[in-house]
């Protein structure tokens, strides 16, 4: 992707959003006065001004049938000058200014004195001035309001630049204050680093030449901070408030400043981030176009669902910014990039370039213990804050969306023990005596425990505190009022290949009433979470699936596995928590898939599907699409663009049905991509080397089929030889053999029978049920049963089993085949076995078999002939002998070993 296509997705994302809007919701742009039972305020009205005079820029003429500049004036007309302000004041300003001057500008024809004076003020936003003078404003309103006093100049609407440039150099001391160019909202420097830490550099970005080097200085910094945090699916700023969604569109927003700057790590990299982030938006926006950000997943109180249309064109205003801005570079306005590149030859990074491996500890600032620990490698990734806040979103917890989430802003610790003392409720969060880090490792040091509830909960309840609340409740906070729990936290944070252990040790001056530790989980990634404790304790995993306080910015938690610990002054504790495997199985429900697995239950999830997973577990790549290979190089495509691994458990050297020219390509593709092949012979290894050509990156191992005992083995305790005889309608015999499995080209059912028959043994029988249409046996008595090859149930295939003495596996040494399941059956229960000298035979059984060497008849007659009813206890003995190898426990764990090192591996694309 390059950045006029980039710009064309945005343009087109942004427009096919508005105008499903429009069309349920706001016919013609006349939006509800209501919407969902709540008021629709100025701030909408201002931000789908925002949206419009952006996609207009960008060349969009009309929405639906409606052109553009129509709907602006039409919006202005029945603007509420008294209820606009702050970010909405700057957002109505500079959809005038892109028409010019407030008098005479062509947005405003038509309009009546009054409602040209209602414009007016809603660009007004000074009477704020005051309470930004008196510390009652977060500190980022200080760029708003000079923004908004920017554009009232500009549009001549005042004519005291004085107090303009007092803002902005006002503005340019606070930016100015940190050498790393990190904002601490807060006042009292209690350490609120969140996203508006970037993205006060993207609401200055009007101002940048007002305030000098200063701002493209800062902005840099803000896209390293960035570059640091953001995941593959666009979000920058994981935790704190206004994440989620508003940090997606961030990062599309960032990508946009960076390429028209030439400011950040590299424009390849930061075209693929916004491209990436916009994908992800996509899926944001409900079929009326209106964000879903309320739907199984949360938002901060202050973003409640009171401000669903809010919302949904404050998001479309960002991308219809960054959309105007790359549609201008890519016009060739601003044509080439930092370092002299034309900005058409510049297309997105990999993904692996994009977001490389990472384990650093970030600094804020200089003079706190303000940092955050962001993680990045293939199988794990996340952002663990060490701020200011208490709150659940804010505690030294691993955020990353998908794998590691929280609940949004509420008095629910997680990953941070939370202990209950004299009715208060405390947390062993905020910000640090100390914080140290080293290689996979980060070390904090807390002195005392804080209250849960801090200046995001002032007023003790989920509504969005007033200001003067969270003013007097920091205060409260700074000068010790506050309950606070003496004691001490010392808690290491560290991996273990693709697991996360959290190790606490906790001192209280006095025991606490309560003390727990809770870990979240969510629906689409399941947690293995192991706890261990030196007090008494009771670890247990809790539903709360549906329940409204347990939602993150992405998704709903589904299960909260919970440490309940004895309190006591001192306690230690370890948690450990390992994503489960997700696995996507080209053989989801195959009774070979189900004992794989079936050892593994309480570490894998296992699917049919490519969503939501770690790993493609392909067995034979025919049974895919029908073995189209233009669709299975999509695929190929499509799991390297999304860094899913595919290991092959390679069952097959080709397709039974022998068309090479058709199936050896899509053989040959899956042998060039594969992160691993599991092999079930060292000799069947050989084989698939010998003809297919692999990949440098290719894991080969050497894994045996395991035995299919387990399937049947209620049907063959509850069945003996003459039950079973009885029940097929089969005379007594001394020995009698039979033929299982479907028919293959490599099965010489045809020579063993006409070895069988040229046997002059009386006591032996022959029982085939494995017939293919083309077989033709030997009219012979002994051979008591000749069925054409059928699925038949378990009990059914069990009896056959129970009635033999032995299995004949005929197969061509010399064929294509590189393994029979039929093998795994013999071995299950416990049935000696006439093989031939085939490979993958031979190296399977050993010396437990009986050879009918090359399979011919000759070789056959004279194995059955030499044949003794004695032979079979010892014979039988030795096969049972072999099931530890080939049990499906080991087997499981050496195949979830592969699976763990591909996925911890990655994958390139």
């Amino acid at each position: 992707m390059n950045v006029g296509e980039l710009a064309d997705e945005l343009i087109s994302q942004c427009v096919t959003v508005t105008e499903r809007v429009f069309a349920a919701h706001a016919p013609d742009g006349r939006l509800p006065r209501v919407f969902a039972g709540h008021l629709v305020g100025a701030d909408v009205r201002a931000d789908v001004l925002f949206t419009l005079t952006h996609l207009g820029a960008a060349g969009v003429i009309e929405i639906g049938d409606a052109p553009i500049d129509d709907l602006i004036t039409a919006l202005l007309r029945d603007i509420d000058g008294e209820a606009t302000h702050s970010f909405f004041s700057y957002r109505v300003a500079e959809t005038l200014l892109d028409a010019g001057a407030f008098a005479g500008n062509a947005r405003l024809a038509g309009l009546s004195d009054a409602q040209r004076g209602e414009v007016a003020r809603a660009c007004d936003s000074s009477s704020f001035l005051p309470l930004l003078d008196q510390g009652k404003l977060p500190r980022n309103y200080i760029a708003v309001l000079a923004r908004c006093e920017q554009a009232r100049l500009r549009l001549g609407l005042i004519d005291d630049r004085a107090r303009v440039d007092d803002l902005v150099a006002r503005l340019r001391t606070v930016l100015a204050a940190n050498p790393r160019h990190c904002l601490d909202d807060s006042h009292d420097g209690a350490g609120r680093y969140d996203i508006y830490t970037p993205d006060v550099w993207l609401f200055c970005e009007p101002l940048a030449e007002a305030i000098g080097s200063e701002w493209r200085a800062g902005l840099a910094d803000a896209l390293a901070l960035v570059e640091r945090t953001v995941g593959s699916d666009g979000t920058a700023i994981p935790w704190g408030r206004s994440t989620g969604v508003l940090s997606i569109a961030l990062t599309v927003e960032l990508g946009a400043a960076a390429l028209a700057h030439g400011v950040g790590d590299a424009p390849e990299r930061w075209l693929r981030r916004s491209a990436d982030a916009t994908a992800s938006m996509e899926g944001w926006f409900g079929a009326d176009g209106v964000v879903n950000a309320h739907q199984h997943r949360d938002q901060d109180a202050y973003r409640g669902p009171a401000r669903r249309l809010q919302l949904t064109f404050d998001l479309l205003g960002k991308l219809a910014w960054a959309a105007r801005t790359l549609r201008a570079l890519a016009d060739g306005s601003a044509g080439t990039t930092h370092d002299g590149r034309a900005l058409d030859s510049i297309t997105a990074a990999r993904r692996a370039d994009a977001y490389p491996a990472l384990d650093e500890l970030v600094r804020f600032d200089d003079t706190t213990t303000a940092r955050v620990w962001t993680y990045r490698s293939p199988a794990l990734a996340w952002s663990l804050p060490f701020v200011g806040p208490a709150r659940s979103h804010y505690l030294p917890a691993p955020v990353r969306p998908g794998l590691f989430e929280v609940p949004v802003d509420r008095d629910l610790p997680c990953w941070a023990p939370l202990a209950i003392a004299g009715h208060e409720r405390f947390v062993g969060g905020g910000l640090p005596a100390s914080v140290e880090h080293a290689a996979g490792r980060v070390t904090a040091h807390y002195s005392g425990f804080v209250p849960t509830t801090d200046t995001f909960a002032a007023t003790g309840g989920r509504r969005a505190p007033g200001l003067g609340a969270i003013r007097d409740a920091a205060k409260r906070l700074a000068a010790g009022r506050a309950p606070r729990l003496d004691g001490t936290r010392t808690a290491s944070w560290r991996v273990e290949g693709r697991t996360l252990v959290l190790d606490d040790a906790l001192h209280f001056a006095e025991a606490p009433q309560a003390l727990a530790i809770s870990i979240p989980e969510t629906g689409t990634r399941p947690l293995l979470v192991d706890f261990e404790c030196d007090a008494p304790h009771v670890a247990a995993a809790i539903d709360v699936d549906g329940i409204a306080e347990w939602r993150s910015s992405w998704s709903q938690i589904t299960r909260v596995h919970q440490l309940d610990i004895d309190p006591a002054r001192a306690v230690r504790y370890t948690a450990r928590v390992t994503p489960k495997l997700r696995i996507a199985s080209s053989a989801h429900g195959h009774h070979y898939e189900r004992s794989l697995f079936g050892p593994l239950a309480d570490r894998v999830v296992t699917g049919p599907g490519f969503d939501d997973v770690d790993v493609f577990h392909l067995h034979w790549p025919e049974w895919v699409e029908f073995g189209d290979l233009d669709t299975h190089r999509a695929l190929v495509r499509s799991l390297a663009a999304r860094g899913i691994p595919t290991v092959w458990t390679a069952h097959n050297l080709t397709p039974h049905l022998k068309l090479p020219e058709r199936f050896d390509p899509l053989y040959a593709l899956w042998a060039e991509h594969a992160a691993a092949v599991i092999h079930h012979s060292e000799w069947g290894r050989a084989q698939m080397l010998a003809r297919y050509e692999f990949g440098a990156q290719v894991e080969h191992v050497v894994i045996p089929h395991g035995h299919f005992g387990g399937l049947w083995s209620d049907e063959l305790k509850a069945t003996d030889r003459a039950a079973a005889e009885a029940r097929l309608g089969l005379s007594p015999c001394a020995l009698r053999i039979g033929i299982v499995g479907a028919p293959r080209a490599e099965k010489l059912t045809e020579d063993f029978a006409a070895g069988f028959a040229a046997s002059r043994r009386d006591d032996v029988q022959l029982c085939v049920w494995a017939l293919s249409k083309w077989d033709d046996l030997p009219d012979d008595p002994r051979i008591t049963i000749a069925e054409r090859y059928r699925n038949v149930d378990m009990a059914t295939y069990a009896t056959r089993l129970a009635a033999c003495d032995l299995l004949a596996l005929p197969f061509d040494p010399s064929g294509e085949m590189l393994a029979t399941g039929t093998a795994a059956d013999a071995i299950g229960v416990g049935l000696p076995v006439l093989a031939t000298d085939w490979g993958f035979l031979t190296e399977y059984f050993g010396a437990a078999c009986f050879s009918i060497g090359d399979g011919s008849p000759g070789a056959v007659t004279a194995a059955i002939d030499a044949l003794d009813a004695a032979m079979l206890p010892e014979a039988r003995s030795a096969v049972v002998a072999l099931r530890p190898r080939f049990e499906w426990e080991p087997i499981a764990e050496a195949t979830h070993a592969v699976f763990d090192r591909v996925v911890t591996r990655g994958v390139s694309d």
